[in-house]
């Protein structure tokens, strides 16, 4: 014989009220502590994350004032910071090649963008290029990278770079 439950008014009398309870008890003994030690989690990141911009700002505050220091944000070259950054990092000019594209106005901001190959290169190498190039120039982002091992050599790559910058 079926029963219909839900025409009969003690179902709801005891169901929701043992619901009610079910889900406060939960919150307050599941949701809460997991809630607070999450937040603590983030407070202490934050802490750490604030010491370390401290540093930074301390050991090389001409890094944050760069743009101002040097004129505009759109005196940026391609082919001038290529050519430092591989120079510096001992890169021979014969293993890349770059190919920068025109720039094009979007939303009021100008883009610029390129794409820059290394032939036959160390992972570490390239890795220290793309760091140096980031962290000068701020508004330089590397929109793809992909990487190819070449032949039986250990640690060479074809590594292909797109860069884009937006001032």
């Amino acid at each position: 014989m079926k029963k219909n439950f839900w025409k009969q008014p003690d179902f709801f009398f005891i169901l929701l009220p043992v619901l009610a309870a079910g889900w406060a008890m939960t919150s307050g003994l599941v949701f809460y502590p997991r809630q607070k030690e999450a937040w603590n989690s983030k407070k202490e990141q934050h802490a750490e994350a604030a010491k370390l911009i401290e540093q930074i700002l301390q050991l090389e505050p001409a890094r944050v004032n760069y743009q101002e220091q040097s004129g505009q944000s759109g005196d940026f070259d391609f082919t001038t910071e290529v050519d430092r950054f591989t120079k510096e990092l001992g890169i021979p000019s014969g293993s890349y090649t770059l190919n920068v594209r025109q720039a094009i106005k979007q939303q009021g901001k100008t883009r610029k963008s390129a794409d820059l190959s290394f032939k036959s290169v160390k992972i570490e190498t390239v890795a220290g290029f793309l760091s140096a190039m980031l962290a000068r120039w701020p508004d330089l982002q590397c929109e793809q990278i992909s990487l190819d091992k070449t032949g039986s050599a250990k640690n060479e790559w074809n590594v292909k770079l797109r860069l884009v910058y937006v001032y």
